[in-house]
């Protein structure tokens, strides 16, 4: 959990105490790369903890992909709508990788929140993390050029770019895959 643990403490200093709580209640799962882990349509209430591997989030409609985020070695993903609301998933989730993904049930998460308040913090900065992310994300795609908004993926996703098909990329950055092409071979 080497990948995970680090990126929890990047984002919180949780004790050991916690930490070692946190573990007790996960389970681990291997998961082949093209595997739907949260379906759109479905309730899944588990949180998924990614020690190895990539995954990413997509929106399904009229018969088109899109991107809407990237997971990867650290991170956590999951269906916000089942997690939060019971409700069914307006995305799904796909591994892009072969996954090592370590996963906890909500309602043990939320238990883990109220006995530990460093826990609580690291959720609750975490979700403050995402949401300046996906806001900046949002104004980038209405005022940066396909150009510039390229460039500010590279910087949030450092070598991703050589992780996972160009036309996910494409799909993430609002653009056509041969917008993404040209404005690859400029550099």
């Amino acid at each position: 959990m080497k990948n995970i643990l680090n990126k929890i403490k990047q984002i919180y200093p949780v004790s050991d105490e916690a930490l070692q709580a946190l573990q007790a209640d996960m389970q681990v799962r291997y998961y082949p790369k093209n595997t739907y882990i949260v379906q759109s349509g479905v309730t899944d209430r588990l949180v998924y903890f990614i020690e190895e591997g990539i995954a990413r989030s997509v929106f399904h409609h009229n018969g088109q992909d899109t991107t809407t985020w990237f997971s990867q070695e650290g991170d956590i993903t999951f269906g916000m709508d089942s997690l939060y609301y019971k409700l069914p998933s307006v995305e799904s989730i796909e591994t892009l990788s072969d996954c090592k993904i370590y996963v906890i049930h909500i309602d043990k998460l939320n238990l883990l929140y109220e006995t530990y308040i460093d826990i609580a913090n690291w959720g609750r900065i975490l979700h403050q993390n995402v949401n300046k992310e996906l806001s900046h994300m949002f104004v980038e795609r209405l005022q940066l050029s396909p150009k510039e908004r390229y460039e500010q993926f590279n910087r949030r996703y450092p070598g991703l770019i050589n992780r996972v098909k160009l036309k996910y990329v494409a799909a993430f950055l609002g653009i056509s895959i041969y917008t993404l092409s040209r404005v690859r071979a400029k550099k």
